[in-house]
This record gives structure tokens, sequence and C-alpha cells, in this order.
């Protein structure tokens, strides 16, 4: 029975209901991955401490947990009576999804900290999804926390992130967020001549399959030091500056983006998204329809 009581004396445990409640709780500010691996551990954990116990309270407490963990992995996986279709769906779904960033956290000051820093750079809107998400995770896992040191820690950790989007919605930053352009409307223009952006481009339409919440776990070849979205906005940061300085215009009197325009367009934004989409589709017809009179020309030829 020794694993049991090591069990017990952890801070994730299935030795009663209350207990696997609590450590579902506690998980919350994880991400989901993590918290998969987890629950799936401490099952198989339980169901082995249930073919070794005798005591019937014992068995019916532990049996209880074994339930609650079952009940969440349905929620968050998927119930196994589902049909192969939605079965399949679902596996497609959760491959798709984003990679949680890693590291951030809420436990205490030192936590907190490290979680502003790894978001510094990142869009403003995602700065404050994810702060928000952290606060709202911090008063579940408040709730099931009995430990006063550990209370005062989360405490003091949530309070720096509360500081945060005080002065986050003050200084209005969700204004600097820069929305990306779709990949469709990137890959109408011609392909950028910097080796850089055209990496980007490349990512953003391959690995990242035109959703740019992957490029936040993302990362130049040449550079693991800061992700796809991190290094887009420091250089648009830049751009937007220049274009400012010099009173550049964003478009050619014929409608068409200017160079200028282009260097921004290839790191997916644009100030002007309406006008920009309406040339970037008459772009894109321009395109098939001289693809299609090159296709026929040999056949004309031929005739």
């Amino acid at each position: 029975m020794g694993k049991d009581k090591e069990e017990t004396e952890s801070q994730y445990g299935f030795k009663n209901k209350e207990k696997a409640e609590e450590t579902v709780k506690l998980l919350a500010e994880h991400d989901l991955k993590y918290q998969k691996l987890t629950v799936r551990g401490l099952l198989g954990r339980a169901k082995r401490v249930l073919t070794l116990t005798k005591a019937e309270d014992k068995r019916a407490n532990i049996q209880a947990a074994i339930k609650v963990f079952e009940d969440w992995t349905e929620k968050n996986a998927g119930s196994s009576s589902s049909s192969t279709k939605s079965s399949n769906s679902s596996a497609k779904e959760d491959k798709e999804k984003p990679e949680t960033v890693p590291g951030l956290g809420f436990k205490d000051k030192e936590a907190a900290q490290k979680t502003l820093k790894i978001l510094k750079g990142r869009d403003p809107n995602y700065q404050k999804l994810a702060v928000k998400g952290l606060i709202g995770n911090s008063k579940r896992v408040l709730q099931a926390t009995k430990n006063e040191d550990k209370i005062k820690s989360i405490k003091e950790g949530v309070q720096i992130l509360e500081d945060f989007l005080e002065e986050f919605d003050r200084e209005n930053r969700a204004a600097d967020n820069l929305a990306y352009l779709p990949f469709d409307t990137v890959s109408a223009f011609n392909k950028p001549n910097s080796k850089l952006v055209a990496e980007f481009v490349e990512v953003y339409g391959g690995k990242a399959k035109g959703r740019y919440e992957h490029l936040r776990t993302l990362y130049p070849k040449d550079d693991d030091s800061k992700s796809w979205d991190i290094v887009r906005n420091e250089h648009l940061a830049k751009l937007k500056k220049k274009i400012k300085e010099n009173k550049s215009k964003l478009f050619n009197d014929n409608g068409s983006p200017t160079q200028e325009h282009l260097d921004l367009i290839y790191w997916a934004y644009s100030p002007n998204a309406d006008k920009l989409k309406t040339n970037a589709e008459k772009t894109s017809s321009h395109k098939r329809k001289s693809t299609s009179d090159d296709s026929s020309a040999p056949e004309k030829k031929r005739r």
C-alpha cells in the first residue's frame, strides 16, 4: 500500500471523490494536453491501487474518484459511445487546435512575472485573453486550496496579473493589435524578396495552416528565441513607423498596393484590409485567367 500513501500526500490524488475533484480544479491552471496526460496517469494508478485494496470503504472511495476522472475524460475527449465519424472529427479538431504557449502561470509572484515576460511582444488581444483566462482559472484553484501559504502566493501572483489588465485597459493597448490578413490575401501577391519574410509567408500557409494562432508556438529556422507572432509584430512596428515618417502612400493610382504597403502585407497586415481584399481578388482572378490562357495556347497553335 506504499503507492496509496504516496498518492494521498501528493497535491493530485484519488483517495476519494473530494480529492479527485480538487485535483481536477488544480489542474485547470495547466494547458489541456498536460491535464489529459495527468488524469490518464492518475486513472491508471487508481485502478492498480484498487486491485490491491481490500477494505470496502477505501475501495468505494477510490471507485468514486475514478468516476470523477472518467467523467472528466469523457467531457474533454469525447464519449466512448460516439460514432466513428464523430470520433474522427474530434481527433481532427484536437489535432488542428493551436498549441498552448508554455510557461504561463499564476501560482506566485515569480510565475506571474514570468507569464508577462512570455506574453511581451505578442498580439495585444492574445495577451489580454491569456491573462483573463489565468485569472479565471485561479479562482477555481483558490476554492480548492486549503494551505494558507499557497493561497497567499496565488493571490500575490493574481494581483500582478490584475494590475497588468488594469494598465492594459487604461492605456488602450487593444488599439495596437495588428489584425492578421487571411493567407489567401497574402498569397495573392508576388512572393517577397526577403528571405525572412518569405519564410514567414511559407510557414503561415504551411505549418500554421493559415491560422495565426499557430504562429505563437512556431519559430524561424535560424532563431528560436522568438516565436513568429513576436517577430511579425516587431517588424510591423518598424515598417509602420517608417511609412508614417515618410508619409508613404498605401495604394498606387491604379488601386494596387505600393511597395511600402506590400512590405506590410507580406507580414499578413494591412491598415486598409477591405480595399486590399478587393484588389487581391482582382489579382487572383487575373492570375487564373492568365493560367487558363497559357494552358490553351498549345491547343490553339495546333489548330
